[in-house]
């Protein structure tokens, strides 16, 4: 009973030597923690990876904060090419850790080499299964076969409903689509697009939302520097920006700046991400998220607005990291409404008293300094 195979001193000894072992082990298992801990802060690329940048902290590749290559509504992924910016607001530009719940919804930032900045839109349900839906789950989106329609959001003080018929209609709100009236005339579209490659340009704006869950918004409006269009505050004094109203004629209509959005990241020349001129869905997604999170998106405040010409320079007209949403230019977007008018969103500097969610429209080869772009990038997706 005590020395045999199962005899007490024989368990006792192989139970000492079990725990022994297991100490052992729980060590090894602390000093590879430790060990990748201090490789990851210190730059490392083995264990849970810092991702890597260069000199100016700019991400090599499309990567989270922590290093996983895609993230969520709530831990964006970081394109090649920019850098996460701390703000007042949202403090996540160290590296150090992923971002909180509180710092995503005050408006995560994020810079590229040119100082351009752009704010992540989380969307947590980027699809619905049907129109109906979209007012509960705020959807940007239903699939129609292989096409994506747009979800568009008329907002109240309590909430919003989508438009209904938005998805089935072309003499209301609707998203993607040309307008025939105009668009078939060569002198201004001049082979921009067609009605078919917009539905594709949407089509891989939403497959990368499903992917990423989210998009990234221009924290300013469109602006210029010489010929290149940026998204910086205009009012820094060191700062060459003007809006993208300013220059040749044919930039103050729609299609002038529908194509000065598209060349500040061309699909063809990024793999990275890809910039266009703001979709209508693309807009409701960034007012759910701020009336979500309390923003008065559908009262006007002239408190608020930006009474200039000049992007960013009324700190008060600003919403989760996004300005001049109540002031400074209405903005043009790609949503359509019958066959001959483009959507614009928000007040401008002349007058009025409109919100953020408001929607006016215009002809799009109309030529109006009060009319200006807000430039989104989606994050581009080898899945899609």
């Amino acid at each position: 009973m005590l020395t045999g195979e199962n005899g007490i001193l024989t368990q006792a000894q192989k139970a000492k030597t079990e725990t022994e072992n297991a100490a052992t082990n729980e060590a090894a298992r602390l000093d590879e923690y430790n060990n990748t801990l201090e490789n990851w802060i210190n730059g490392g690329t083995t264990g849970v990876n810092k991702p890597e940048t260069d000199e100016n902290g700019l991400y090599l590749n499309n990567s989270t904060i922590n290093g996983e290559e895609i993230g969520t509504a709530m831990n964006p992924t970081i394109p090649a090419g920019f850098k996460p910016v701390n703000t007042e607001t949202s403090s996540w530009g160290d590296g150090s850790t992923a971002p909180e719940a509180e710092d995503v919804n005050n408006g995560l930032v994020i810079e590229d080499k040119s100082g351009s900045q752009f704010v992540w839109i989380p969307v947590e349900t980027p699809v619905s299964d049907t129109e109906a839906n979209g007012t509960t789950n705020k959807a940007m989106a239903i699939k129609d076969g292989d096409n994506y329609k747009g979800l568009l959001y008329d907002f109240g003080s309590s909430g919003s409903e989508v438009y209904s018929g938005c998805t089935t209609k072309t003499d209301t709100y609707h998203e993607p689509d040309i307008v025939s009236d105009y668009d078939n005339d060569t002198s201004y579209n001049n082979g921009l697009f067609t009605k078919y490659s917009l539905q594709e340009e949407y089509n891989k704006m939403m497959q990368s939302v499903e992917t990423y869950h989210g998009f990234y918004v221009g924290r300013y409006e469109l602006g210029l520097e010489g010929t290149t269009p940026v998204v910086k505050n205009a009012e820094d004094n060191s700062s060459t920006v003007t809006t993208a109203t300013a220059g040749y004629s044919s930039l103050k209509t729609w299609y002038g700046l529908y194509s000065k959005c598209k060349e500040f990241a061309p699909e063809e020349d990024n793999d990275s991400v890809v910039s266009s001129m703001i979709w209508g869905s693309q807009y409701d997604a960034m007012m759910n998220w701020m009336q979500k999170n309390g923003e008065e998106v559908a009262s006007a405040n002239d408190s608020k607005k930006n009474t200039t010409q000049v992007t960013g320079s009324n700190e008060n007209d600003i919403l989760r990291n996004v300005y001049d949403l109540y002031g400074c230019h209405s903005e043009w977007t790609l949503e359509a409404l019958s066959t001959n008018f483009r959507v614009t969103r928000g007040d401008n500097y002349n007058g009025g008293s409109l919100s953020p969610k408001s929607r006016s429209n215009n002809y799009p080869s109309n030529m109006s300094v009060f009319h200006t772009a807000r430039l989104t990038l989606y994050i581009s997706s080898t899945e899609s």
